[in-house]
């Protein structure tokens, strides 16, 4: 779990580094479709290993 968390937030800080570099907007939907998407994979997965029997 901690290589999947650390590999969404890294592409999580990429997209905003560029963002900031002015090649694309953060607020164009693709954009927040895969931060959307890698946020809820990491809660997901940590709520799975939390709450596993």
């Amino acid at each position: 779990m901690a290589k999947l968390t650390a590999w969404l937030v890294t592409i999580i800080g990429l997209l905003m580094v560029l963002a900031q570099f002015k090649l694309f907007a953060l607020t164009d939907a693709w954009v927040m479709w895969i931060i959307s998407l890698a946020v809820l994979a990491v809660g997901i997965g940590k709520l799975m290993r939390n709450y596993k029997k």
